[in-house]
């Protein structure tokens, strides 16, 4: 009879044990949880996807400013009080065969909301010989994957083309399509795992025309880029005065044509920037025209152009824009809500 009732002490007490130990066990477990989860919400992780521009409003800076992280962040400073958000940086020199941006530039851009964009010459005055060796294919995608590698998120190929001559005359349209297509997709498929975009610069004229000798179609590169680039420079539309003297038509014309003739690509417009045949138009207005043709061509942005990076009258006047774009808008929405 002890030792029966001696038995039945043991088990209760092993229940009782066990008990204790499982609500223990589950007590240190909801603990462990609840640190993670106030972890969590002390130290959110930052998100990897990389935002770009809703709307583009671009500069070009050559390899000197792009180099100099005191240069950049002049610039920087400045571009904030015109809304501008977009650098276009040449990211190498004939003398480096790889981009010579170092990445904490890049790095800084971006961390004052800054897009850069590499870009790349590709055939300096345009392809005058063909076939090439596919060394020298190699060597540009070699240059575009080390801007990748350095922080760049969008790569912008330049002159690529055909030169603006009758020399290959021998050689045929859609040989120089397939060609310059071809490069494009190869630089695509290329630089797909860095999960970056691909940019091609095209002459100005190139949405107004078919059959061009130096090789770029809209349709055509529509299938193998993720954005295109028109020049519209006015001055450079030699053959039309009416195009060389309204910088308003002849930006509005070229971008609603190029987005006209796409069905993927994105058109972010290359405006001009530099005096130089303006025609019966002041500086400023020259350059608030062709701002107000991109909006109103219903594009994705655009970039100033002018090679000696001087920027103090066309930032002005993207800064006054906007803000009488901000007061026109705040305006409406005030006169909405009395209604």
């Amino acid at each position: 009879m002890k030792k029966a009732y001696l038995a039945l002490l043991v088990v209760a007490a092993f229940f009782v044990i066990e008990s204790q130990f499982g609500i223990i066990s589950k007590a240190s477990e909801n603990n462990i949880f609840a640190s993670d989860k106030q972890k969590d919400q002390a130290e959110p992780v930052k998100s990897a996807v990389y935002t770009y521009p809703d709307f583009y409003r671009g500069i070009y800076l050559n390899i000197v400013s792009a180099k100099s992280l005191e240069k950049l962040k002049g610039f920087v400073s400045e571009s904030k009080k015109s809304n501008i958000n977009t650098f276009v940086m040449d990211c190498q020199s004939s003398r480096y065969k790889k981009c010579i941006v170092p990445p904490e530039n890049v790095q800084y851009c971006q961390d004052n909301n800054i897009h850069c964009i590499a870009r790349i010459v590709v055939f300096p005055e345009g392809l005058k010989t063909y076939p090439i060796p596919d060394s020298v294919i190699q060597e540009k995608l070699e240059i575009a994957e080390s801007a990748c590698q350095n922080g760049f998120k969008e790569i912008q190929f330049d002159y690529i083309r055909f030169n603006d001559s009758s020399r290959l005359r021998h050689l045929k349209l859609n040989d120089r399509y397939a060609f310059i297509e071809g490069f494009l997709l190869r630089a695509k498929n290329h630089l797909k795992k860095y999960n970056v975009k691909i940019a091609a610069d095209v002459f100005g004229r190139i949405p107004l025309n078919s059959s061009d000798l130096i090789g770029q179609r809209m349709e055509g590169l529509d299938k193998v880029v993720d954005v295109i680039c028109p020049m519209a420079y006015p001055s450079h539309y030699t053959w039309s005065k009416k195009l060389q003297n309204d910088p308003y038509h002849t930006v509005y014309i070229t971008s609603k044509k190029a987005a006209e003739r796409t069905k993927s690509a994105q058109i972010v417009t290359y405006i001009q920037a530099f005096k130089m045949k303006l025609g019966p138009n002041a500086y400023d207005d020259y350059v608030r025209y062709q701002i107000k043709a991109v909006h109103d061509a219903g594009i994705k942005g655009f970039i100033f152009w002018n090679a000696r990076q001087d920027y103090v009258v066309p930032m002005e006047v993207a800064r006054k824009y906007y803000a009488e774009e901000a007061q026109v808008s705040s305006s409406k929405s005030k006169a909405d809500d009395a209604i």
